[in-house]
């Protein structure tokens, strides 16, 4: 030992000895099994073998221990207390050393000595000490090593007995060595062989000893049969037994032996029929004699098969319930009993940390001492359910005894013959065996009824109902349930708690007892279903189907999956319950399933194909033929995993086994070779090409049958098994998997939750099911979203009583009749069409339907039926109470139900969406519609498809739908302009005539109960829905349904693109039915041997290439100039006319190429459509009339060259709708026609108090504690429609939502647009307000009452008709209250008007409020709602509601007509807006101007006010002698006097013709006649009045030629020189003679912004000035030479600045110029700047 410095332990582990590493004191290490300390500080060895030669001086020994080495092996460094195994002997190794050939015992020591069984013995094998071997009977063992061919028997030397036994070999042959231990039977005796022989019979006691005394069975006796003992014999119906050896012989006969020398009896009687051979057997007494009767077929002792095995793991899942053990290779089988020992498996369990065993079963467990039923089997486990626990701890297996599990096999033959009973039947009657009150194909479920029973009559029942399903889901063959096979289980009264959910197999019906007595529930705890929580959402996905996890140990039956495709419910199959270690494989898409499908079926025919492919095309094949078809069809197995999974996990794995020497063939270029044919043999069996076999290939491709929405040949499909397949032949060519990376398309799963039973499905029902006389409780679980509690689709949906089973199509729907539903948030129905619709389009597409007659459902909360997804449910005579929701059909469905209610709850009936998988039909809006006025002038019939032109608009269109008669509406395509409001419309072909209404609805969008629709391929059938789509002017959220529609083919319309502006001409608008002149192109071109000037002559002879395509008068293109062909001077010229159909003459250059067009078509067609001058698309009326790609057209003045022609392919239909569209859509606005929209129809369905609540809440017996609501009773999103015939709590009737009749008073209210009572002969009204006692049998609608009838009512219109037009009434006319009177004029006849009131008032308007119709840039306001203080002069102003339309300033109006308003300003901003709001500013001036009154005479005359002059009267007035006129009380004009003053008194007011002077009197606007005195003098002709000193004189002004002065001020003129302009003595400007204009000071010219409009920046300026140029000349008339501008040139790009004279001399102006130099700058500046980079 070391010696330790306990001070200082610091011992420092290394852990094994390394060679070459320093180490030092106190360091720990292991070598071999010791451990060691160093002692001293050191390097260690540089090779292991040195430890103990080199190394260990520096080490003691710390530990001592082993290390188990395994066999001893040659050339190994062992190290010492290695510990080897040599033979049977294991031997600790005490020095070090590498072993040799053999073992050296001086280098080890026996460790421990030992056996080894070796199995029967063999000769020449070497042995080695302690080996045991089996030799006959007996057991040896091996004294020492050694090899021989001596028997162990006879080798003593070698071998000692280990034992001694028994070998059966039989029946004892002569010639057979044996040795000891054999045994044989020999008569029936059986021997034990002691000592080695050959030849001697059992009998000699030398070899043989006699193990058992016995009987050997040999039929009828023979008499040349060699008899032994123990043999037993019959003889003449007795029963002998020999008792000595060797008897034969006939005189040694049984009957012949009455001493007992050879034989003794064994049983004496008569035949064979009445002997007892089985347990159970009875004899009866027949007419021949004793007859056995047996138990019935299955029940023998043989049939039960009991065997045991032994366990050797168990998992145990306590939430469901479900025990799966572990059995190698069992061979036990899905509906097999097992049977559990008492404390036969032990668990430990986590809720005491596995501390201690729990042994299991208790015999308190459920299933001490039972036979239970194996549900899921697979090689090595089974599963079955031992019930749930309430500790969900996790449990795991410790051990099992031995033979703890007992089966019982042939189950299904001792369930026929259980239950039978013995009677008599048959003629004669005699015993026999018969079932106990069973029909074929009727089963029984009672609560008595154990699950092992075969169900077939009530005394042997089933006990659940789920287990009944299950057994009858398995039934093969016969009794398989078919269409021909329907089965019916009855379940009898009883309350029976089940798991679930319970899948009802097709064909079968399950009847209860009675509709109150058999009741199904949930069983507390866990449903087999589960809900898994996906890391990702799904890519694809089929409910129904069967899904595996990624290790292919798991499966489940996919039930559903939430909208998100996150969370799937799956029904557990095989395997036991997912969790989060399972990974969910996903789908890619139904063809890529398909795809997979396909692969598999066609897997062996596709290998064996490429095999025989290659034999014929390469030549043979390596390796075996089996091997490599079946490693071949591996592979396809593989490739077709990842087409429909994705990834490539399986090929990869594939291939990478292929490199790694998992071979096919051996030969990488074989195996290339036929791997290219699996794919391009693949690729045509995925695209259904029936593939050509190559001889030796005996297989038959398998081809698709499936549905056509999911065929495999799609793309995708084939790129995914080629790429596949690319893996592998990467793989080969690379040798290694370096070209590719392991994928795969596994989703991880984050949660996997037990389903409890009560929020789990009840009933998955199948095709021609029944479900009758149950009371259902129990489920719960709905929860209605907390946004949109009317949204099904976002609640949670839990606890359902029925739904479809997602794996069976519906053929016929399952029946659901006299069932109740009792419980709380639950729903009664879920109808999901969704989870068929893998079944459209197959061969047996489903009908996705249920029937229920009578179920009754109360679920507080829950919802009654929710039909889903294209899914349909009849439903007749079933209530509903307190359900959150009564009946919803979402998605497409539809529900049809009579005779049923909704009570209470919060919702009736619901129906919203569609499906949105229906491929839609798509049309757009065609056309507009005109409301025509009933009262305007109309004459004839229009023609549909004739053209309509307005009278006053001359806008033009193409009438489509005439509706004029019965609904003021023409329904027409627009041609040319926009139809004006009160026109006469005409038409083309009838002259038919009608009067547009005088407002905006005479053009709107169509409305109404017609459609013209464009787009659609043929007329849709009735009933589809039409959806217009929002186009951001029309929202319409409003759905249609078609009751009729009329289609008119495509008639040649179509449209052409073309390139606008052609050959020099200008874009412009068109009207829509222009003419067309058309240039066809000739195809070829030819090029231009000529230069052309632009001046040179026309006609124009031209040297060309060649001439050919063109024609005399056909046209030539070059450049933007049109040619029209003269003739052809030779075969490369042409001599052609310039300028042609306005183009302007041009200079082209030799090479130009030259475009040939036909001779003109001067009305080719007509456009159809307005367009601007920026269409590039033209409707045109016969598209299929010759134009062309390249062709040339003309419209007007313009040319523009086609590009495509496109000819319409459908025609125009007419849409007859069921109810009406108010409002109007736009045209070219498109639409959706569904056929797949929700529905619910309602058949006297009763609605009690709705919108009340739960139970509680409705109080019943009483009255409920809050009030129902009625709008709650039917919620519709379109296109989603309830239709409905119902009653409410109160007896009121319904019909829809526009006939109500109540039942409390009998009033019907009637809110429909229109009433139809043409089949009525008569319609006796007693009341309309009084007793009339008329029997009326017309509603009028004569406007002028010209019948005067007893019999008839007319029309409100014809009322408003009849007193609008009222023009006298006969007789006086009193009014009781104020008369007000509307119009322009107002005539009274009468002689006197008499009025009691002193005042007459005029202009009479005051302060208000109205609506009108407005529209930017009109100024008008049509549709005025009160003209009573609207009139000219007085002030609107818009007050709310005019949207983007605005009226700025103070605006008056100018005039009224109707209900028309005129402004003095226009409306600003845009669009246009109804009823907008508006003020009336009461009086004003204005609108008092022109007032007064008028008698009228042989002139008017007439006292009218005006503005300006106040009162105008155009007759004298005369006042009589006495009287005067005053202002504010003072006197102004009498007969003697004007404001007081005399007149004709001297200073006084003067007459025409007398004297008078004027002082200090001015004259303003006086007209002088006669002469003027002034200064003495009369003046003479151009003098004028000149103050002076001496007053004011006449005067003459001097002007003569060479000055114009007045003072300091004067323009100087002299011939021939300059003019000047002086003011204060100063020369200002002068104009020499040289046409030069000097200024002294500055020149300005007027710029204020308050003289200009239209304001804006001169655009593209410095563009513009780069198109100028400064020049210098001389002038013509004088030869100076300046500097400037060119008119003509500035003319081009500011006309503005260019002033041309009446001599057409143009000038410039200069000054103006420096606005454009501004902006060039700045233009100039921001270039500059870009280019800095700022």
């Amino acid at each position: 030992m070391a010696d330790f410095r306990l001070g200082r332990l610091k011992f420092n582990w290394k852990g094994d000895w390394a060679v070459s590493t320093a180490y030092v004191i106190d360091d720990i290490v292991k070598y071999g099994g010791n451990t060691y300390v160093c002692t001293t500080n050191h390097t260690s060895a540089s090779s292991e073998v040195q430890f103990y030669s080199a190394d260990l001086t520096n080490w003691s020994l710390h530990t001592e221990g082993i290390v188990n080495k395994g066999d001893w092996v040659t050339s190994y460094w062992y190290k010492v207390n290695d510990v080897v195994k040599y033979g049977n002997t294991q031997f600790v190794c005490t020095i070090g050393h590498t072993s040799g050939a053999d073992i050296l015992p001086a280098n080890f020591n026996i460790y421990v000595e030992g056996l080894k069984y070796e199995d029967s013995w063999v000769a020449s094998t070497n042995y080695q000490k302690g080996d045991i071997v089996s030799y006959g009977g007996y057991s040896y063992v091996a004294k020492g090593d050694h090899s021989s061919i001596t028997t162990p028997n006879e080798d003593a030397g070698n071998w000692s007995v280990l034992s001694t036994g028994f070998i059966a070999k039989g029946e004892y042959a002569a010639g057979t060595k044996y040795v000891p231990g054999d045994v044989v039977r020999f008569g029936g005796y059986s021997y034990a062989c002691k000592a080695t022989t050959t030849g001697n019979k059992p009998t000699d006691t030398t070899y043989w000893s006699l193990l058992a005394e016995g009987f050997n069975w040999l039929g009828a006796w023979s008499s040349s049969t060699i008899y032994q003992k123990g043999d037993v014999v019959n003889r003449n119906s007795n029963t002998y037994i020999c008792i000595t050896d060797d008897t034969t012989g006939a005189s040694n006969a049984p009957e012949l032996d009455p001493n007992g020398n050879y034989w003794n009896y064994i049983a004496q009687g008569g035949n064979a029929a009445q002997v007892l051979q089985d347990t159970g057997d009875l004899l009866y007494q027949a007419a021949s004699g004793i007859n056995r009767i047996s138990l019935p077929s299955g029940a023998s002792t043989a049939n039960a098969a009991q065997s045991t095995v032994t366990a050797t793991g168990a998992t145990y899942t306590p939430t469901t319930g479900l025990l799966s053990v572990t059995v190698a290779n069992h061979n036990f089988a899905t509906g097999d009993f097992v049977k559990f020992a008492d404390n036969s498996i032990t668990f430990t369990c986590a809720k005491d940390s596995n501390a201690t065993n729990h042994p299991y079963p208790r015999a308190t467990d459920p299933i001490s001492g039972k036979f239970i039923e194996i549900t899921v089997v697979d090689n090595n486990t089974f599963t079955v359910n031992v019930g749930i626990s309430s500790d969900t701890s996790a449990h795991t297996f410790v051990s099992a005894t031995t033979n703890g599990i007992t089966r019982i096999g042939n189950v299904a033959a001792e369930r026929e013959a259980s239950g039978q009973v013995l009677t008599v039947g048959g003629s004669p009657l005699l015993p026999r065996w018969e079932t106990n009150n069973t029909t074929t194909s009727v089963y029984y479920v009672t609560e008595t009824g154990d699950d092992s029973n075969s169900g077939l009559n009530m005394s042997r029942s089933f006990l659940t109902l789920r287990y009944a399903m299950a057994y009858i889901s398995s039934l093969t063959g016969a009794a398989k349930p078919s269409l021909t096979n329907p089965v019916t289980v009855y379940v009898k009264a009883g309350i029976y708690s089940e798991v679930l959910p319970i899948h009802i197999p097709a064909y079968v019906s399950i009847i209860g007892d009675n509709i109150r007595n058999t009741i199904v529930k949930p069983a507390p705890g866990n449903s087999n279903e589960q809900d898994l929580t996906l890391s990702s959402a799904l890519t694809h996905f089929q409910l129904g189907e069967t899904i595996t996890n990624s290790d292919g140990t798991k499966t489940g039956k996919l039930l559903d999956v939430n909208a998100a495709k996150t969370v799937v419910t799956i029904l557990n199959a095989s395997g036991g319950a997912w969790t989060t270690s399972d990974k969910y494989v996903d789908i890619i898409s139904n063809s890529h399933a398909d795809g997979r499908d396909l692969l598999i079926d066609n897997k062996t025919f596709l290998a064996n194909e490429a095999y025989h492919r290659h034999v014929a095309n390469q030549g043979a094949v390596s390796g075996t033929e089996a091997t490599v078809k079946s490693r071949l069809e591996a592979a396809i197995a593989d490739i077709a995993y990842n087409v429909k999974h994705g990834g490539n996990n399986k090929i990869y794995d594939y291939a990478q086994a292929l490199v790694s020497g998992t071979a096919i063939t051996g030969s990488t270029t074989q195996d290339t070779q036929l791997f290219n044919y699996i794919d391009s043999v693949g690729l045509e069996i995925l695209q259904n090409i029936s593939v050509t076999k190559s001889a030796g290939n005996n297989f038959t491709q398998t081809m698709f049958t499936g549905t056509a929405d999911s065929t495999p040949k799609c793309a995708q499909v084939q790129s995914a098994h080629t790429t596949l397949v690319g893996i592998v032949t990467t793989a080969i060519s690379n040798g290694n998997m370096s070209g590719a990376t392991s994928t795969n398309g596994y989703k991880t799963i984050s949660t996997a939750a037990s389903v409890i039973n009560s929020e789990s499905t009840m009933f998955f029902c199948a095709t021609h099911n029944i479900v009758k006389d149950f009371v259902l409780e129990g489920m719960t679980g709905f929860v209605p979203d907390t946004t949109n509690d009317k949204d099904m689709t976002a609640a949670t949906v839990k606890g359902v009583y029925f739904r479809l089973d997602p794996a069976i199509p519906i053929t016929k729907s399952p029946y659901i009749q006299n069932c109740s539903a009792f419980g709380g948030a639950a729903v009664g129905v879920l109808l999901d069409g969704g989870a068929h619709r893998h079944f459209d389009n197959s061969a047996t597409p489903s009908n996705k339907s249920m029937v229920f007659d009578a179920y009754t459902q109360v679920l507080e909360g829950g919802v009654g039926f929710w039909c889903e997804g294209t899914s349909a449910a009849e439903i007749v005579s079933c209530f509903t109470y307190y359900a959150h929701i009564s009946y919803t059909s979402t998605g497409g469905a539809r529900i049809r139900a009579v005779s049923g209610n909704s009570s209470y709850g919060k919702y009736g009936c619901i129906a919203r969406g569609f499906d949105v998988n229906e491929a839609t039909k798509n049309g757009t809006v065609a056309g507009l519609m005109l409301t025509t006025d009933p009262q305007g002038a109309k004459s004839g019939v229009f023609s549909t498809g004739e053209i309509i032109t307005g009278g006053t608009s001359n806008a033009i269109g193409e009438l489509r739908s005439d509706q004029s008669a019965s609904a003021n509406k023409i329904y027409y395509i627009p041609r040319k302009g926009t139809f004006a409001q009160g026109e006469l419309v005409t038409g083309a072909t009838s002259s038919a005539t009608a009067t547009l209404v005088n407002n905006t609805d005479a053009v709107r969008g169509q409305s109404g109960f017609i459609l013209i629709a464009a787009g659609l391929t043929t007329g849709p059938d009735q009933g589809g829905s039409v959806e217009l789509v929002d186009d951001g002017l029309n929202n319409d959220s409003g759905s249609y349904v078609i009751s009729n529609s009329s289609y008119t083919a495509a008639d040649g319309r179509g449209a052409l693109t073309v390139t606008r502006a052609q050959l020099g001409s200008s874009a412009a608008s068109h009207d829509g039915h222009s003419n067309i002149e058309f240039f066809e192109a000739a195809g070829n071109t030819a090029a231009l041997q000529t230069n052309i000037a632009s001046g040179a002559s026309s006609p124009f002879t031209m040297n060309v290439d060649a001439v050919t395509g063109m024609t005399i008068n056909g046209f030539l293109v070059i450049n933007n100039e049109l040619f029209k062909i003269q003739s052809f001077p030779s075969a490369t010229s042409v001599t052609a006319a310039r300028a042609q159909e306005g183009t302007s003459a041009g200079t082209h250059n030799s090479g130009t190429t030259i475009t040939i067009l036909a001779a003109k078509v001067g009305s080719q067609d007509k456009i159809i459509q307005d367009i601007n001058s920026g269409a590039t698309n033209i409707r045109v009326e016969k598209a299929n009339v010759g134009f062309g790609t390249d062709d040339y057209i003309k419209i007007g003045s313009e040319f523009m060259k086609i590009s495509s022609v496109a000819t319409d392919t459908t025609g125009i239909t007419i849409l007859q709708f069921a109810d009406e569209k108010t409002i109007g859509c736009t045209d070219g606005q498109s639409f959706k026609i569904r056929y797949r929209y929700s529905q619910v129809r309602l058949t006297a369905h009763d609605f009690l108090d709705v919108g009340t609540g739960s139970k509680a809440n409705t109080n019943w017996p009483y009255l409920p504690l809050s009030p129902n609501v009625p709008s709650q009773e039917i919620d519709e999103t379109r296109p989603g429609r309830v239709y409905y015939v119902s009653t409410d709590q109160d007896g009121n009737f319904a019909v829809g939502q526009y006939f109500k009749v109540n039942q409390a008073t009998g009033k019907a209210t009637l809110d429909a647009s229109a009433f139809d009572l043409s089949g009525l002969s008569s319609l006796r009204l007693g009341s309309i307000g009084a007793q009339l006692g008329a029997a009326i049998n017309e509603f009028s609608t004569d406007g002028l009452l010209t019948q005067n009838s007893d019999v008839k009512v007319p029309t409100q219109k014809a009322v408003k008709t009849y007193v609008d037009n009222l023009s006298a009434v006969g007789g006086n006319f009193s009014i009781g209250g104020n008369l007000t009177v509307k119009g322009s004029t107002s005539t009274i006849s009468s002689v006197d008007i008499e009025t009691k009131d002193r005042n007459i008032i005029l202009g009479k308007v005051a302060t208000g409020t109205f609506t009108g119709d407005i529209s930017s840039g009109s100024n008008q306001i049509t549709n005025i709602s009160d003209t009573t203080n609207v009139a000219p002069g007085v002030v609107v102003a818009i007050s709310g509601g005019s949207g983007t339309v605005t009226l700025s300033g103070t605006v008056s109006v100018t005039g009224l007509t109707g209900t028309t308003a005129t402004l003095d300003a226009s409306f600003g901003g845009t669009g246009s807006a109804t009823a907008a709001n508006f003020t009336a500013g009461g009086a004003t001036d204005a609108t008092a101007a022109g007032g007064g009154i008028t008698v009228k005479g042989a002139t008017d005359k007439t006292i009218a006010w005006g503005a300006s002059n106040g009162f105008d009267v155009s007759e004298h007035i005369n006042l009589p002698s006495g009287k005067v006129f005053k202002i504010n009380g003072v006197e102004v004009l009498s007969a003697t006097q004007v404001l007081g003053t005399t007149i004709g008194s001297g200073g006084g007011i003067v007459t025409e013709d007398s004297t008078s002077t004027l002082t200090n009197k001015t004259l303003s606007s006086a007209t002088l006649t006669g002469s003027l005195t002034a200064g003495g003098g009369t003046g003479s002709s151009g003098q004028y009045l000149q103050s002076t000193a001496s007053g004011v004189q006449w005067a003459t002004l001097n002007v003569d030629a060479t000055s114009i002065q007045n003072g300091n001020s004067n323009v100087s003129v002299a011939s021939g020189s300059n003019i000047t302009v002086q003011t204060g003595g100063t020369n200002c400007a002068t104009f020499d003679t040289s046409n030069n204009l000097t200024v002294v000071g500055t020149v300005t010219a007027q710029s204020a912004m308050a003289l200009k409009d239209n304001i804006e920046t001169i655009p593209d300026a410095l563009a513009r000035v780069l198109n100028l140029r400064g020049v210098e000349w001389d002038y013509k008339s004088n030869g100076t030479h300046n500097m400037g501008v060119v008119a003509e040139e500035i003319e081009q790009e500011f006309p503005c600045l260019v002033h041309t004279d009446n001599n057409g001399i143009k000038s410039v102006a200069y000054q103006n110029i420096v606005g454009v130099l501004i902006e060039a700058i700045k233009d100039l500046k921001s270039e500059i700047d870009q280019l800095k980079g700022k």
